[in-house]
C-alpha cells in the first residue's frame, strides 16, 4: 500500500509479512487503478522471490523500489520515468526478472513505454519509447508473451469516443511500428472504457469494461492476426474500472468485477466459464483478484459515507465464496476507546461512539471535549499492538499539546508518531504512529484499564486547550485508496 499513506508487503504473522511502510506519494493515483499491476515477483533463478513494487512518487515520477526474503527493508528507489502524466500505468515482469512498463506521457497524453533490465539483483531502466502518438491514451495494460510478443492494451480517445486498442512489439520494445497506428482497435466506441491483458494456453485476452454497461473480452492465438467475437461475461450498469484478473497456477483465468449490485466474480477452467458467483453486495471498490494454493482470492475494499475503506478478503469454496473478513485484524474499529478527565477521576467508555459516524459525539461529559485540562486523557485500545489511527472531529482544538504513550510493562513511555507531531488541531488526520509492524516497539504490552485490557496508546494533556477538540469518528481503519497483487502468491 502506497499511500498518500504507506504501502504493502514484515514478523510472523500473515498480516505482518504484508505490512512494510515504502514512500510517501503525491501522485493522483499512486498505485493506478485495479486491473494495473504493481507488486512484481520474481519467479524463478538466483533471485527467484525477490520483489519489486513500482509507484507514482509524485504528478511527473515513477520509481521503483525492491526488496528480498524476509521483506523487512527496501532498497533506495531507483527512477523509472519522470515525464509521466498523473493517471495509472501498468507493468509486467517476465520469468527472467526484466520489468515492461505503459505509462501516458504528461502534457501530450501519449503512449509510452519503458523497459528496466534485471541483472544481479539490480533493476536499470532504459530509455523510454514512444508507442502511439495521434490520440488521447489513458490506462494502458501490458503483456509480454510467451511467444516475446510485447503487447499493450489501452484506451484512447478519438472524435468524442473512447476505444480499446492492442498494439505489438516484435522488438522487445524498442520499437513500435509506427507511431500514429493505434494498432488493433477492439471496441466500436462508447462514453468509457478500460482494458486488461493476460496471456492463458497460448492465447492472449484482453478483458475490457464498455460504456458503463458490460465486461466483455475479446482474444486470439499467440501469433494469429484476427481477434475472435466479443464474449459479454457480465452485463447491466456500474462497470468501470474496478475489475482484476488473474492467472492461477493450472491456467485459470480469474475475474473479479464490481458492477450497481456488488462485487461478483467469475473463473475460466480454459473451457468453460463457471456461473456468476456473487461476494459481497454494497459499495465497494479497488477489487484484486489473486491465486494461492490454487484457490481464487477476492481483496478489496467497502466504500463508507465518511470514505474509510477497510480491506477485506473473500476466498473462493465449493458452495461459493466465504464470507468476507478484514485482511488485517488490526485496521478495524478500536477494541476500547476510553476518555479520562483529570479533574472528575472519570473515565468514560466512548468506544460505540467512536466507531460511528455521528458527528461530535466522541467526547466526556463533564468537559464536553475529549481533553481539554492538564492530565486529561484517551486511551486508544487494541486487542494486538497497531500502528496508525485515523480521528475525525467536528471541532478542532486549539491551545493544547499533547504527549503520545504506550505502556512497555513497568510505565508509560512517550514517542513521537511517525507521522509528525499532531495535538487535534486539524479536523481530520491519518496518523502514522510506526511506519508498519515491524517497526513497532517489542517492549508495548497489554494492561488493564478500567477493566479493559488493551494494547493502549495514551495521549495525555500537557497544556490546556483553549478550544477543546470534539470526536466525531477515531478508528483504525485506514484510508485505503488502493491495493495490488502479485496474481498468483
Amino acid at each position: 500500500m502506497i499511500t498518500p499513506g504507506p504501502a504493502i508487503m514484515g514478523r510472523t504473522r500473515l498480516e505482518e509479512a504484508m505490512l512494510k511502510f515504502i514512500a510517501q506519494s503525491s501522485a493522483q493515483y499512486p498505485l493506478g487503478i485495479p486491473p494495473g499491476r504493481k507488486c512484481l515477483v520474481v519467479p524463478s533463478g538466483p533471485y527467484a522471490g525477490w520483489a519489486a513494487v513500482l509507484y507514482a512518487a509524485s504528478a511527473s515520477a515513477i520509481k521503483l523500489v525492491s526488496t528480498d526474503a524476509p521483506y523487512t527493508t527496501f532498497a533506495t528507489p531507483i527512477d523509472v520515468v519522470d515525464d509521466a502524466a498523473d493517471t495509472p500505468f501498468d507493468a509486467f515482469m517476465a520469468s527472467d526478472g526484466d520489468i515492461y512498463v505503459a505509462y501516458i506521457v504528461t502534457g501530450t497524453n501519449d503512449l509510452g513505454f519503458v523497459k528496466l533490465t534485471f541483472a544481479d539483483g539490480v533493476w536499470t531502466a532504459g530509455t523510454s519509447v514512444t508507442v502511439f502518438t495521434a490520440d488521447d491514451c489513458s490506462c494502458p495494460s501490458i503483456c509480454r508473451l510467451t511467444t516475446n510478443q510485447l503487447w499493450i492494451a489501452y484506451t484512447r480517445l478519438n472524435g468524442g469516443l473512447y476505444y480499446v486498442s492492442a498494439k505489438m512489439s516484435l522488438y522487445d520494445g524498442e520499437s513500435w511500428g509506427t507511431i500514429t497506428d493505434p494498432g488493433d482497435t477492439l471496441t466500436s466506441g462508447s462514453s468509457a472504457t478500460c482494458a486488461a491483458m493476460v496471456e492463458q494456453n497460448l492465447r492472449h485476452y484482453v478483458f475490457y469494461t464498455d460504456g458503463g454497461s458490460k465486461l466483455a473480452y475479446r482474444y486470439k492465438g499467440n501469433g494469429g492476426i484476427l481477434w475472435e467475437s466479443e464474449t459479454i461475461l457480465a452485463s447491466g450498469s456500474g462497470f468501470d474500472d474496478r475489475f482484476s484478473v488473474a492467472i492461477s497456477g493450472d491456467g485459470r483465468i480469474g475475474v473479479g468485477y464490481v458492477n450497481s449490485s456488488g462485487l461478483r466474480f467469475r473463473e475460466y477452467s480454459g473451457s468453460t466459464w463457471s456461473a456468476e458467483a456473487t461476494v459481497e453486495n454494497g459499495a465497494l471498490s479497488v477489487p484484486a483478484v489473486a491465486y494461492r494454493g490454487g484457490d481464487a482470492f477476492l481483496i478489496f475494499t467497502r466504500n463508507s459515507s465518511d470514505q474509510l475503506r477497510p480491506l477485506m478478503v473473500s476466498h473462493k469454496e465449493a458452495s461459493g465464496f466465504s464470507t468476507p473478513a478484514a485482511l488485517d485484524t488490526r485496521k478495524g474499529d478500536l477494541k476500547k476507546l476510553l476518555v479520562y478527565h483529570a479533574g472528575a477521576g472519570t473515565y468514560q467508555d466512548k468506544t460505540e461512539q467512536a466507531a460511528s459516524e455521528t458527528s461530535g459525539d466522541v467526547l466526556h461529559s463533564v468537559s464536553g471535549g475529549l481533553l481539554d485540562e492538564v492530565g486529561d486523557a484517551l486511551y486508544l485500545g487494541q486487542d494486538e499492538p497497531f500502528n496508525a489511527i485515523y480521528l475525525q472531529l467536528s471541532t478542532a482544538g486549539a491551545g493544547g499539546e499533547v504527549v503520545w504513550k504506550y505502556w512497555d510493562g513497568q510505565g508509560w513511555k512517550a514517542f513521537s508518531p511517525a507521522s509528525g507531531t499532531w495535538h487535534f488541531s486539524l479536523s481530520e488526520q491519518d496518523l502514522i504512529l510506526w511506519n508498519d509492524y515491524s517497526s513497532l516497539p517489542a517492549d508495548w504490552q497489554k494492561r488493564e484499564i478500567s477493566g479493559h485490557a488493551c494494547y493502549w496508546i495514551a495521549v495525555t494533556v500537557t497544556a490546556a486547550f483553549t478550544t477543546v477538540p470534539v470526536g466525531s469518528r477515531i478508528t483504525a481503519v485506514s484510508d485505503l485508496k488502493a491495493c495490488s497483487t502479485q496474481g498468483c502468491l
